[in-house]
């Protein structure tokens, strides 16, 4: 079991471009406050990306991409100096445009991980990502793509949206990569996954998550003693072991209502529970509302 690809699925990533402009003269571009997990794709030019902490703007660069995976307050603009609130917000200044002025393109969009009380993978991300187009490994698949979603934008071609869109839901598995591989964090959910007897752990338990796992079980998985595999678990994902089997299968078990309005007989016995009484009250506990509620969620979505 493929971990990544899992948690992608169950989670259902979607990804949608909605902005791609160039800019001349004096500008500033600022997406936060939506509540979404945004980007913003460097593709011509060279901008300024000011963070409420940094004393210092950082550079960006065409082929450069910055991600806010919490919706952090932030300012791209045409300068290092202070951005200057009178002008106004993403709108491009195509004045500079007749006076031969060099353009700053850039391509905004948003990530979506769907979850219902709980995301790891998300959670886990940083604030800010940025992943410069000369320095992250993998920056090669990443340019690739990127230059794929700026011909699609540019060119107009039919199944133009849906391309774009898919395209960018590969940009973030690759931007994912680059973070698991990168030397800029040193515990989470992520450092779990890239470890290689944690990740096997987890992809054991994504593999199935019925099965009636103990900590003495997982241990062995990954060849380590009981005391020394718990406190790793913990200090890594921020849950116990047992902890996070009873939330991986909870996420799925909702999954199945939502999209299958299985019953709950089938769901509890699939997911390891013995009777349809406990798994109920453990799934009611777990969201706040029961099966019932979780599949007229599906049908009303």
């Amino acid at each position: 079991m493929d971990v990544l690809s899992d948690l992608l699925r169950v989670f259902h990533l979607k990804a949608h471009v909605f902005l791609h402009s160039q800019f001349y003269g004096a500008w500033r571009v600022d997406t936060s406050g939506e509540q979404k997990a945004t980007f913003h794709l460097v593709t011509r030019g060279v901008c300024w990306l000011h963070l409420p902490s940094q004393d210092v703007p950082i550079p960006l660069r065409a082929g450069d991409l910055v991600v806010f995976p919490h919706d952090a307050i932030h300012t791209i603009t045409h300068s290092q100096d202070t951005p200057d609130p009178k002008l106004e917000l993403n709108q491009p200044n195509e004045e500079g445009q007749a006076l031969g002025r060099a353009a700053t393109s850039l391509i905004c969009g948003y990530f979506e991980l769907d979850h219902f009380s709980w995301n790891p993978l998300h959670e886990d991300l940083p604030e800010v990502l940025i992943v410069q187009n000369d320095l992250a490994e993998g920056a090669a698949l990443i340019e690739t793509v990127t230059r794929f979603i700026t011909f699609e934008i540019e060119n107009n071609l039919p199944g133009e949206k849906i391309a774009i869109d898919r395209l960018s839901e590969i940009l973030f598995i690759y931007i994912v990569r680059a973070h698991m591989k990168s030397s800029q964090f040193t515990d989470g959910y992520i450092k779990a996954l890239a470890d290689p007897k944690l990740g096997k752990v987890l992809q054991s338990i994504h593999s199935d998550p019925g099965y009636s796992w103990t900590v003495d079980k997982l241990s062995k998985r990954a060849a380590m003693s009981r005391s020394s595999f718990s406190e790793k678990f913990l200090s890594l994902v921020k849950k116990t072991p047992m902890q996070y089997v009873t939330n991986w299968r909870m996420q799925r078990a909702h999954q199945e209502f939502y999209e299958k309005k299985n019953s709950t007989a089938q769901v509890a016995h699939q997911f390891g529970y013995q009777s349809e009484a406990s798994f109920s009250k453990a799934f009611k506990k777990h969201f706040g509302y029961g099966p019932g509620a979780a599949r007229r969620k599906g049908i009303e979505s």
